[in-house]
């Protein structure tokens, strides 16, 4: 992204996901989409396993409450490392505190081959097993998880077990 006072290029801020630009000092905000994801600049490294096909689709780097992530512009796929799942899911849960009944899990969607946008080998697919009946895929070795587009917000949105146990 280029700063839109100068065109110099702009870099994404450690501290709260703006970008500065290092020539006018000029500090930009990148809009979120529906989630609250602010896709701030594009991580060449990384391609995202859905849309990558004859063409590489390439991750972008993604600001959403608070954590610094990876996100594919097209299909909102969401790169999230192991260690920071939890977290991202209860910081979502409370900006988004409505659940809903989740779908059926088809289970043929357990039967699709994913490709680690890190290591390039294949993920392994499998319930999230918190609830939600959300698909995800995981790659033990660069310790990440894959979620198509929709399924945060379905695990978010499901409802929660102290909600779904009845209390006696």
């Amino acid at each position: 992204m280029n700063c839109p006072s100068c065109g110099a290029p702009l870099r994404m801020a450690a501290d709260n996901g703006s970008l500065r630009c290092d020539y006018c000092h000029s500090v930009v905000m990148a809009q979120g989409d529906e989630t609250g994801m602010q896709f701030v600049e594009e991580a060449t490294e990384l391609t995202c396993p859905n849309c990558s096909g004859a063409s590489s689709v390439s991750l972008w780097s993604v600001m959403l409450v608070g954590l610094r992530l990876h996100a594919c512009k097209q299909c909102h796929g969401l790169l999230v490392d192991m260690g920071e799942l939890e977290a991202l899911i209860e910081a979502m849960r409370a900006k988004h505190p409505d659940t809903m009944i989740p779908m059926q899990p088809d289970a043929a969607d357990l039967k699709r081959s994913v490709a680690c946008p890190k290591c390039h080998k294949g993920m392994d697919t499998h319930f999230y097993f918190g609830g939600g009946h959300a698909v995800m895929s995981t790659c033990e070795q660069c310790e990440l998880h894959w979620m198509d587009g929709g399924m945060l917000m379905q695990i978010v949105r499901a409802p929660h077990e102290e909600e779904a146990a009845p209390s006696f």
